[in-house]
Formats: C-alpha cells, structure tokens, sequence
C-alpha cells in the first residue's frame, strides 16, 4: 500500500452481476492499482485495511490488486477526482452521489458501507458551541460564522438542512468558512468560528473541559443515514469485476477484522501507529463512541435515499435521483459474502 507522508493533524481531519467474474487477467499481468479515495480517519479506515495483509487475512492483496489511498478533504474533492480519471473508488456521501450522476453524468454505483451515522445507540456527527457564549438553540446561529470542510460533504449538508428547517440560509442568515476537520478544534477555541463540527476523539476530549455544549447532530435531520459509503463507476466496474472481486472480499475481509472484538487491541494499534496518536486517545473506535459500521459491509440504501431527498426539498440539491437500483451494485458484497462463509 501506498500513502504519502502526512502530520498528525492532518490524518485525523478529516456493476455488475458477479455470480462468475466476467474479466479474466493475462497470465503475468501486473496486479491492477486502485486508487481509493478518502477524507477522515479512523472514520474511513480506508488508509489501513490494507496496510498488514497477512494479519489482516487478506487473500488477494499484491497478486490481482494494488490499493493507493489518496487523502481529500472531503466527498466533493474526490467527485471532481472521479471525473478526472484520477480516483477508481472514493468515499461519498449522499449529495455527492446525486451531483455526480446530475451534475457530472457519471454512472456511479453505491458498492459498501463505510460509515452510518445515528443508528440507535451510536454515535452521530456532533456540532459544538461555546458553553459561555450566547448560543443556545439553532435559530441562535443567525448571523454566525459556521465551520464546515467541503460544499455537498455529509455533514455539510446535514448542518445545511437543519438550519434551513429553523428559519436559516447561507449567505443570508449566517456564514460559513471552509476547513479541514482538524483544524476546527482550533477554530472554535479561538472564536474564528462560532459553531463546528467536532470528530472524535477530540468531541469527546472537548466536552470533558466544560466549555463547550452540543448544540445538533446529524441524527436530528436524517435520523439513521449512510454518511459515508464507497463508490465506483459502473464502467470501471464491469471492465475490472475480477480484481474488483478480489478487492471487496479482501475490503470485508479486513473490516471485520478490525471490527472483531478479540483483535481489537490490535487494530487499534494499526489505526494509532498510522495516525501518530496514543492508543488510549482510539480506544472508542468500534465501540458505541464510534459510528456504525455493518459486520458485512451492507450499506444502508434507504440511509443514502433520505439525504438525497431532503437536500432537493431544501434546495441544495437542484434534482434528485433514485438510488435503487440503477445507482446501486451490492453483487461484489454478495460474491465476497459467499467467498468468505462458503470457502471452496
């Protein structure tokens, strides 16, 4: 696996049927590189589930595949990528789906689960105020400065919604100022902005000193949502099923053996060694703390459906699309499902 060199504060921030593979590869071909996109971590997991093959119990890794993961600061930086020819998969979320089927005409296909926020005991993206300031309540936020990483992101969207359901527009009734997930701890502190979204670990860190409050989360809009899940185009899909297939087993190989609780100890230490971080600052990785994530990578098709819509309601969106099933290819969790429980 490749990855560039990166901070510590940067690495927190933020189809087809496949009963048989159809492509088959050259004998001696060079094992395909997929270049994966994605913006946070551990959130993400994408820079790390290939990290350790043998470990991880990967069967395919270097023999029909290669994984590059490229960091972005988000879901609408990777669709541009993808429009470019220079991502093969990228973490998307709802919105960026629709812009890049309506917008971009790209014939993108929903294939795993990467992240679901506001399941029922679980963890939702949290947006913090300062417990001694003047905002108490949403409405508070009209004429505020508010922090969010990229236009059309999840959580962007999310925060968009909510605020537009209490009364409150964009460049109208508040401001909001573009910035990487890490740098909004900072931000906040000093009063450059008055509202942010805070990931974990330092959410938590943040609310132990007092000082600050949770004034929203994204279950307040969307209930239980896919936030994030991985996407690919179509094309892409059907010229490479063999590899593709090789690669979403490994892909749900490697997240269930993360998510598993007697390697948990273990794959903290992968994500920590990776990020820079002490491993008690992980430790609610996988845990209720954490986001959900399902045990065989099945994404939540209604949860990518409901964004969609309320973003055209509200406008955000200028034309929605139906996700299922022309926008979605399960066939790869499907044939990974099977390789995995039914080993020939």
């Amino acid at each position: 696996m490749q990855t560039g060199r990166l901070s510590r504060r940067a690495l927190v921030s933020g189809a087809t049927v496949l009963g048989v593979a159809t492509t088959t590869r050259r004998a001696g071909a060079a094992p395909l590189a997929i270049r994966v996109g994605w913006a946070t971590m551990p959130g993400h997991l994408i820079p790390v589930l290939f990290a350790n093959p043998p470990q991880q119990g990967l069967r395919h890794y270097g023999k029909s595949y290669t994984v590059r993961p490229i960091l972005f600061r988000g879901s609408s930086p990777q669709l541009t990528a993808m429009a470019g020819d220079e991502l093969d998969f990228f973490a998307s979320a709802a919105s960026t789906l629709a812009l890049g089927v309506t917008n971009a005409h790209l014939d993108l296909q929903v294939v795993s689960d990467i992240i679901q926020d506001g399941v029922p005991a679980w963890h939702s993206d949290t947006w913090l105020v300062k417990k001694a300031g003047p905002i108490r309540k949403i409405e508070d936020l009209k004429g505020k400065r508010i922090a969010t990483n990229a236009i059309g992101s999840a959580s962007d969207t999310a925060m968009r919604a909510l605020l537009l359901e209490h009364g409150l527009r964009d460049r109208r009734n508040y401001v909001t100022i573009q910035a990487s997930f890490t740098a909004m701890p900072s931000l906040l502190e000093k009063g450059e902005v008055d509202c942010a979204i805070i990931l974990m670990p330092e959410l938590a860190e943040m609310l132990k000193t007092g000082k600050y409050r949770a004034l929203f989360d994204a279950r307040d809009i969307f209930g239980a949502s896919e936030t994030v899940f991985l996407a690919a185009r179509a094309s892409y899909l059907r010229r490479n099923s063999a590899a593709v297939a090789d690669f979403m087993e490994d892909w749900v190989r490697s997240r269930r053996w993360f998510m598993t609780p007697e390697n948990h100890a273990a794959a903290i230490g992968i994500i920590a060694r990776f990020m820079h971080l002490p491993e008690s600052e992980l430790e609610y990785v996988f845990t209720h703390q954490d986001y959900y994530r399902d045990p065989w990578s099945r994404p939540n098709i209604a949860g990518v459906q409901t964004p969609i819509d309320i973003a055209h309601e509200i406008g955000v969106l200028k034309e929605a699309i139906t996700v299922a099933p022309a926008h979605a290819d399960l066939t790869f969790l499907d044939e990974a499902k099977k390789r995995i429980t039914e080993p020939s």
